[in-house]
């Protein structure tokens, strides 16, 4: 009988040691929208007419596994891949390639090992961009919001989701500052174009230079209806996309550096008021090279009126671009707000209907993009095209 014990025992250890689970999950988010880019500096040729289509707003498939080590530890991998519904492709609504769609863990890939304590991932990550209870209204509410792609545009930042990463996080025994995270990581084959100055990493040739590199920090703070963030990110040698602000071309080798900060307060039941502002800087790392920096800050509402029933606002307002050598560079900014209202069908879906405005000034081309689109092939003259944007749609949540 206590050989049997013993047996049942072992047997219960090596059962509760080997715990495993392997999830598949996901989002359908769709919408039927109408586009137009009117009053370009460059004259009405230049205008991007209205336009209807039927776009996928960051749809993704995950998979997940997920393995109790015992004594509070864990480790798994998470792979999620962004799928576009709308055309069954990797391009988006601007017919653009788009580098979320292309292959597995295409939006987020990680390995990771942890206890309630923190967790160690590795692999392609989400970094800047992401602004929690400070803003989901693109991220989970109506799939696209106009704050982010003011935050996002302008001088820009190397990477708002990282390859090559490693990145420490804050688990629940962290209390108050759970979710807060540490992560720096190699630009690899993603950080270089033809200029050799801009070879990284791993991906460095014989001679070439190996100190291409990111790292940033973000720190979460909640307190019973207060929460706000922190949030850094430094690159060094980091290639750009060719930018109209400031001159810089796409095989440039740029340091740059960016930081936002966010506080907010829930003042109801479902209900939540939030403000952001931001700056961010770049340079090129050629000799003498002038550096420009951009800044600016914007506010967010979600309101519970009752029945399932969400009302979300947005207002942002980016400064003009400034640089080391000329100052304020005139009619570089923009302003830009989002209405939207929900209908909650049950706790996986819901349908919305949005209107997005982003009033640019003369020089400036800020632009709707999401997750797995863009909104217009925006050019140098689109410059000064004032965007709008009016949509209904669907998410469904799996």
């Amino acid at each position: 009988m206590k050989k049997s014990l013993v047996a049942l025992a072992a047997l219960a250890a090596t059962t509760a040691f080997a715990q495993s689970s392997v999830t598949l999950s996901g989002r359908a988010s769709m919408d039927v929208s109408t586009f137009e880019a009117k009053g370009a500096t460059a004259g009405a040729a230049n205008d991007i007419q209205n336009r209807v289509r039927v776009a996928d707003t960051s749809s993704r498939i995950t998979f997940a596994a997920n393995e109790d080590l015992g004594g509070g530890m864990k480790a798994g991998v998470y792979c999620e891949t962004g799928i576009n519904i709308d055309n069954a492709g990797t391009t988006g609504q601007a017919d653009t390639a788009n580098a979320n769609t292309t292959t597995f863990c295409s939006r987020e890939g990680r390995a990771f090992v942890g206890n309630a304590t923190g967790e160690i991932r590795l692999g392609r990550q989400n970094v800047w961009w992401t602004q929690g209870n400070l803003n989901e209204v693109g991220a989970n509410l109506l799939g696209s919001d106009t704050l982010t792609n003011l935050i996002n545009g302008g001088v820009g930042v190397y990477t708002v989701r990282g390859e090559n990463q490693v990145k420490l996080v804050g688990g629940s025994a962290m209390g108050a500052f759970a979710g807060s995270e540490v992560y720096w990581g190699y630009m690899g084959a993603s950080g270089n174009a033809a200029a050799a100055a801009t070879i990284s990493g791993e991906a460095a040739a014989a001679g070439g230079a190996t100190n291409s590199k990111y790292n940033g920090f973000k720190l979460n703070y909640t307190q019973g209806k207060l929460f706000a963030m922190v949030d850094y990110q430094n690159s060094t040698r980091g290639n750009t996309a060719a930018n109209l602000l400031t001159g810089w071309a796409a095989t440039d080798a740029i340091d740059r550096s960016a930081t936002k900060y966010g506080v907010g307060y829930h003042y109801a039941q479902g209900s939540k008021v939030s403000l952001q502002y931001w700056n961010k800087n770049g340079q090129s790392v050629a000799a003498g090279a002038a550096k420009f920096k951009d800044s600016g800050y914007g506010i967010t509402l979600n309101h519970d009126i009752g029945s399932n029933r969400l009302l979300v606002a947005q207002w942002g307002k980016a400064n003009n671009v400034n640089s080391s050598t000329a100052g304020d560079i005139a009619d570089t900014g923009a302003t830009a707000y989002t209405l939207g209202g929900i209908q909650r069908m049950s706790k996986r879906t819901h349908v919305y209907v949005s209107y997005h405005k982003i009033t640019n000034a003369a020089a400036a081309n800020y632009n709707m993009v999401g997750g797995n689109y863009a909104s217009g092939n925006f050019a140098a003259g689109t410059l000064g095209a004032d965007v709008k944007m009016m949509a209904v749609g669907l998410q469904h949540n799996f």
